[in-house]
């Protein structure tokens, strides 16, 4: 039986790569592996050390491991990596250089979730690395509900644009929930709510109470990435504020993207809207990459 580490946000206080572990545990649960969920950086590289093989997905362990430099220390020591669904495009402070030489190795193999990463690591990579699901979507579809439709959601982001409108006048006089989906968010959250001019505001954290606000919300304005991930799959109406998304979501949704350089934040309403065979449309085809994606697992851990 192999010893495999796994690196897959068990720890972090964010809420995409707490979603992402949740899947991943899931995953696992009945491979035929000694799983190992390291929780520190020099605990991690001890059980690299004595692994088989090492399973990357989403983006960080804790808030103070980041996986590549796991990817480099496994790589360094000649372990096979199997990457599960892993976005190195958001991961551009590390450098460019350093992603060649990572991809670029024999030792590394499996999917990427960020459909340009894919373009690039297929430039550099000897392997093929195809384009993969985001694991926290995966277990978003496993708890999908269709709520009562009530009210709003914001979700801000402390580096995103919402904090950098001080008139809100174009916001709807609705009930609004405003999510704050990593702590980090918090005092932009704050910042908004108080400009917002409704009867309740209500600030959430608790992935399951995100995850429950979003079921039950009108429509969504986001600038989390995993909130706009977790809208599209309860299939509720949302706008993402910003680029990033639109490196998952592709064509299928690009009404539902509304960059603030060159659309006022207040056009996004006019593009919401629900429609059924998008959603259904490519959510089915997450499933099929997932599937796809646990059949490579299994080759990884036969082989």
């Amino acid at each position: 039986m192999k010893r495999v580490t796994v690196v897959a946000g068990q720890g972090s206080k964010n809420y995409g790569e707490r979603l992402t572990y949740r899947q991943v545990s899931k995953a696992l649960e009945h491979k035929a592996m000694e799983i190992i969920f390291p929780s520190t950086f020099s605990e991690t590289i001890k059980c690299v050390a004595r692994s088989n093989g090492v399973i990357l997905a989403g983006r960080r362990a804790q808030d103070t491991v980041d996986i590549l430099d796991v990817l480099n220390v496994a790589l360094e020591l000649e372990k096979p990596v199997f990457l599960f669904g892993v976005e190195l495009g958001e991961m551009r402070e590390k450098g460019l250089k350093r992603f060649s030489t990572s991809l670029m190795s024999s030792l590394v193999s499996g999917f990427l979730t960020d459909v340009m990463s894919v373009r690039w690591a297929n430039f550099w990579s000897k392997n093929k690395i195809k384009v993969g699901a985001d694991l926290a979507h995966v277990y978003l579809l496993n708890h999908v509900k269709h709520g009562k439709s009530k009210y709003a959601v914001f979700a801000p982001n402390v580096r995103g644009v919402l904090r950098n409108y001080k008139e809100y006048k174009w916001l709807p006089k609705v009930d609004v929930r405003m999510i704050v989906a990593n702590p980090a968010d918090s005092g932009v959250a704050v910042e908004v709510s108080r400009r917002v001019r409704t009867d309740e505001i209500v600030i959430l954290s608790d992935v399951n109470d995100v995850m429950e606000a979003v079921a039950n919300a009108k429509f969504v304005i986001s600038e989390r990435f995993h909130v706009s991930l977790t809208a599209l799959s309860f299939g509720i109406p949302f706008i993402h504020i910003g680029r990033r998304a639109m490196r998952y979501f592709g064509k299928a949704f690009i009404d539902n993207f509304s960059v603030p350089e060159e659309v006022d934040i207040a056009l996004a309403f006019s593009r919401l809207g629900n429609r059924s065979s998008n959603f259904l449309n490519f959510n089915e085809g997450i499933k099929s990459r997932y599937e796809s994606m646990l059949n490579d697992l299994e080759k990884f851990l036969s082989g």
